[in-house]
């Protein structure tokens, strides 16, 4: 397993990798393919995200490189932790390029841990590449009860989470299962901005979000102390968090190491675009080329550093070889991670998704 994920997971993440590729890899495209459509980039979030921020970077400057120039709009589905817009997009996006999905960074693994809420296939989602892998980061007030790992074994606290098909549940939930954290999840937020308003607020005293989304959205609190990362989700540290753990280091037992490995995929796959199952192979092939274009755009990089947007992108075929990989897990530690997500969650009071009517 760990073989694997060196192999698969590691190296997908290599900018080196999407550099090297050239438009001779890619399908000559018709330079009308495009001409007179509009595309929508689908963001399953609502908007004040890192899913929606990195859509409108991407929207600004894509255009030019897609043959025909068509317009760019993004629309926003929240619900379900991402869930909603997933399995909308996977039933009804048309096959021709022109609806393309920033999924859940979880869209690799969510149908194997949670079938009834993730309803799609991962393998048939047509990767076009990843714009920056992302490492979730639990942090917590410096006023909460528990701000140390040794602390959080022992003592409880309140964690928001928008949806159990979300990292901000998934993510959590294996670390009280696998890793004996006493935290309380709070679970039903609309997406990452009320749960940051709910941890400002003292509401919650804990969140766990993207580290590309904290460093832009609470840069100022994350200076000043007033808020703390204490464990980070993926394969590799982040490079600005050196000493703060992984998940899967804070556990000396093997089949839980692997289990916790296996649920980091998704910080690999990151920010990432896909089109729908059976895609035109020339549209598929456009829109490849185009990311790659638009990732090397000297305007585009620059408007990520203003920005503050991380960028270190990585091909679609090799976001799909991860994706693939995913899927060849060994059934025991599946068992382990889906055994994880047993952990039950309450239900939050402010800033909530609205109940369904019946």
């Amino acid at each position: 397993m760990t073989r694997l994920f060196n192999r698969a997971l590691i190296g997908a993440v290599a900018v080196g990798s999407l550099l090297a590729i050239t438009p001779a890899a890619f399908a000559q495209s018709d330079a009308g393919l495009f001409k007179g459509r509009t595309i929508t980039f689908l963001v399953p979030y609502p908007p004040g995200g890192s899913y929606d921020a990195y859509a409108r970077l991407v929207q600004a400057h894509m255009s030019q490189y897609i043959p025909g120039n068509p317009n760019i709009i993004v629309q926003n589905m929240g619900g379900g932790g991402g869930s909603k817009g997933t399995n909308f997009f996977y039933r009804t996006a048309p096959k021709d390029g022109t609806m393309l999905l920033f999924p859940p960074d979880a869209y690799a693994i969510s149908p194997i841990l949670q079938p009834k809420r993730a309803k799609h296939d991962p393998t048939k989602l047509i990767s076009i590449g990843s714009i920056v892998p992302v490492n979730p980061v639990v942090m917590v007030r410096k006023d909460a009860k528990a701000t140390t790992v040794e602390a959080l074994r022992e003592i409880e606290i309140p964690l928001a989470c928008s949806g159990r098909g979300s990292q901000s549940f998934i993510m959590p939930a294996a670390m009280k299962h696998l890793l004996g954290f006493k935290w309380k999840l709070i679970c039903g937020y609309k997406g990452s901005a009320p749960m940051g308003l709910a941890l400002k607020r003292g509401e919650v005293h804990g969140q766990s979000s993207a580290w590309a989304s904290w460093r832009i959205r609470e840069a100022d609190l994350i200076k000043s102390g007033e808020i703390k990362p204490i464990v980070q989700i993926g394969l590799v540290r982040e490079t600005e968090l050196p000493d703060v753990p992984l998940m899967q280091e804070l556990t000396n037992d093997p089949k839980a190491k692997k289990a916790l490995e296996f649920l980091s995929t998704g910080s690999a796959i990151g920010r990432s675009m896909v089109a729908a199952p059976d895609t035109d192979k020339d549209r598929v092939a456009a829109l490849r080329q185009a990311f790659v274009k638009v990732m090397k755009d000297p305007d585009f990089l620059a408007d990520a550093k203003k920005r503050r947007a991380l960028v270190n992108p990585t091909a679609g075929a090799e976001i799909q070889a991860l994706v693939d990989a995913a899927q060849n897990t060994p059934q025991e530690v599946i068992d382990l991670a889906i055994a994880s997500q047993s952990t039950k969650a309450e239900k939050c009071t402010v800033n909530c998704t609205k109940p369904k009517k019946k």
